[in-house]
Order: C-alpha cells, then structure tokens, then sequence
C-alpha cells in the first residue's frame, strides 16, 4: 500500500506528459520535443512521440517548398493523383502575358536589377491572376502562362481570364508609377487569351513531371452561356 500510490505517481506523469503533448502537436507546433529521460517503455513512446514530430514538420516544409513552386489547386491535385502520368479533356481557357521589348531592356541593366524587375512584374501578375482563381501554370523566361478552368473549373472561366487581363494592364500601370517614382524605365505588356479543348495532366517522365495542358485538335467553341469569349483575344499595354 505504500510503495502503490508511488509507482502509480511514476507511471502517471509521463503518461499525462504523453498526453499533452498529444495536444501540442495537433495545434502543428512540430518544434516542441517531449523531454523524458527514461529508458523503459514509456522512453520508447516519447521517442517515438518526438520522431513523429519530425516527421510532420518535414512533411510542412515539402508542402510549402511544392506550394511555392506550383500553385495550390495543382499541389492539391498532385497530392490527390500521387504524381500519377496522364490526364483529362477539357475546355480551359489559357492566358499568356509577357513583357514587349524585354531583350533590349534587360541589355542596358545589370542581371541583378534584370531579376529584381522580373520578380516585381511576376509577383504583381500571379496575384491578379490567383484573385480570379486561375492557376500560374509556368514562368516562360519573360511571360506567364495562366489556366483558367483547370485542374478546378468554375463554370465562367473565360469570364475571369478577360477580367484577370484588365486587372493586369491596371496593375501594370501602378507598377510603372513605382518605376518612375524609383528612376526605372517603364514596362508594356502583350496578353493573349485563348478558349479551347485541351489535355490537362500530369505530363513529364516518372522521375520528374509537371502539371499542363496541350491543345487538342478540336477548335475553340463557344460555351453555353453568352459570356463566353470562344477563340483569341489580344490586349497591348
């Protein structure tokens, strides 16, 4: 009766420590180790316990590094298919922006200043574009290829194409008064935009693929609702 209620205060504590801990790595604080210095089994568990917890910030930071470098609808899809090679037919409509006359502006500037302006330009169009839900599907030296409608369509993918387009040239125009204010020259922009039946996937080898589009040989056709824009439209600014 004595030596009872000590050997249950030395199994409860590390087991409600256990149990704690539990909480803190559901609030996805991954950081936090659980110090027990035992070497019987409940050691074992806290061991366990911690290399869980670098399991699952390792996991954090693959998901950030991929959300980085694709855009979330696609890691979500990727994280959905495995990775797996293939894809879909369907009607997206695809919009490409590029910078006008970028070879003889980025000769006269030093290649750091040339990837300081990109990165300015890129950041300011992929936000316009994830404002209107559509997906930056590459950076192609000086432009953007943008999907609207895949791997998520939204029913008026068109119409969010046209109006991400507008909101380009104005966000272009901002962009320029920061040039001026900063002694940079300005910068115009060509955008097209394109309706069509395409195959959406993952395309690539085994090792390594991306998530695209390639036409298919049906023309463009307009939607069933009159706000569809069948076909191209270019806008210079």
């Amino acid at each position: 009766s004595l030596i009872a209620p000590v050997f249950a205060r030395n199994l409860s504590r590390p087991l409600r420590a256990l149990a704690d801990h539990t909480e803190v790595i559901a609030r996805g604080e991954y950081s936090r180790h659980l110090e027990l210095d035992r070497r019987d089994e409940i050691g074992q568990l806290a061991a366990a316990f911690n290399r869980m917890s670098d399991g699952l910030a390792e996991r954090d930071r693959v998901r950030d590094l991929l959300d980085k470098n694709v855009s979330p609808e696609v890691a979500a899809q990727l994280m959905r298919d495995g990775g797996a090679l293939g894809g879909e037919e369907r009607e997206i409509t695809v919009l490409f922006v590029d910078l006008r006359s970028f070879t003889r502006l980025s000769q006269a500037m030093p290649p750091r200043d040339v990837l300081l302006l990109l990165n300015r330009f890129f950041d300011r169009m992929s936000g316009i574009v994830e404002i209107y839900h559509g997906v930056v599907d590459k950076y192609i030296g000086d432009a953007i290829m943008a999907l609207f409608g895949a791997p998520v369509g939204h029913g008026d993918d068109a119409d969010r194409a046209v109006a991400a387009a507008l909101a380009m040239q104005a966000a272009l125009a901002q962009l320029n008064r920061e040039f001026a204010a900063e002694g940079r020259p300005p910068l115009a922009i060509g955008i097209g935009i394109n309706t069509a039946r395409v195959v959406a996937g993952n395309m690539g080898s085994h090792r390594r693929l991306n998530y695209s589009v390639i036409a298919t040989g049906e023309r463009s056709r307009p939607a069933p609702d009159a706000h569809a824009y069948p076909g191209t439209i270019t806008l210079e600014s």
